[in-house]
């Protein structure tokens, strides 16, 4: 891991051909490389997170395919026009099925079929 005091990459951030990483922290500009994740083992929560999380961006994706659907869906949430649309999608979703287990979550998707 290196810290950059070059002007030219004091500002860089993300990566270069899956070798190096430029990270910021605060003021500091750091290189590393990239992390291997292959043996990367996630937890049952973790699993069930993650598809939730793809179910509520697949709604949100779907809310957002016309622009009647978008309004409908700003006014619906109250949402100012400052604020993102996609984002207060994803957290409805998941708030609205926070109480549910991922089979009746998936269920209800699969009886919508959005897509």
């Amino acid at each position: 891991m290196a810290i950059v005091n070059n002007l030219f990459l004091q500002n860089a951030s993300g990566s270069v051909g899956k070798q190096l990483v430029f990270k910021k922290y605060y003021d500091k500009t750091v290189i590393s490389k990239m992390p291997d994740m292959s043996k990367r083992v996630l937890s049952e929560k973790q699993l069930e997170s993650n598809e939730r999380m793809r179910l509520a961006t697949i709604y949100a994706k779907f809310m957002y395919k016309t622009e009647e659907g978008k309004i409908k869906a700003r006014i619906r949430l109250k949402l100012p026009a400052h604020k993102s649309l996609f984002h207060a999608l994803v957290k409805e979703h998941l708030d609205r099925h926070k109480h549910l287990t991922l089979e009746e979550v998936e269920k209800g998707f699969m009886d919508d079929n959005p897509s």
